[in-house]
């Protein structure tokens, strides 16, 4: 029987290391199901989906955390049951606020709705003397959530909220 883990890793990068991680994940019969792993500044930061033998899983663990110069975290997965959902993709478009994230979370958060991804920023408008915000999330929705209906609760969130399907798979 096999084991699922997310594990997220954080530090000082070196010469091998992602290659050293994955080639010994194969060799306990591991394989990396996803995995998003960015460098900056001679730092390196990831998430991985793995999916390895249950009888491997505390040796997996251990050559995880084993790493010196790297913050390491291994979670189980939990089975979640099968719930039907459409995966969406929104774009969002507001005046730039403190909270907005917050708001826009908490309220898919009510709705039941999952965050897959997020990724926001802000750019300053000087004519305008303020600053705008723009967000891209991916998110799974309940087939029972109306699409409608939860465009009509984010734009909610400020006056002027701008929210948009652009993609539905």
């Amino acid at each position: 029987m096999n084991t699922q883990l997310t594990v997220t890793l954080a530090g000082q990068d070196h010469p091998q290391l992602i290659n050293k991680l994955a080639a010994k994940t194969h060799e306990l019969g591991g394989k990396w199901l996803i995995s998003k792993i960015n460098r900056l500044d001679n730092q390196v930061v990831g998430i991985l989906k793995i999916d390895i033998p249950a009888q491997a899983v505390s040796q997996l663990k251990e050559l995880f955390q084993s790493q010196q110069e790297l913050d390491v975290r291994v979670i189980e997965a939990r089975h979640v049951g099968d719930i039907k959902t459409d995966h969406l993709t929104l774009k969002v478009e507001s005046s730039d606020r403190p909270g907005i994230v917050n708001d826009i979370t908490r309220i898919l958060d009510n709705i039941g709705i999952g965050i897959v991804k997020i990724e926001n920023h802000r750019i300053g408008v000087p004519d305008l003397g303020q600053a705008l915000f723009f967000a891209e999330l991916q998110v799974d929705v309940p087939t029972e959530v109306d699409t409608e209906q939860l465009l009509e609760a984010l734009q909610q969130v400020d006056e002027g909220l701008r929210v948009k399907v652009l993609e539905t798979v």
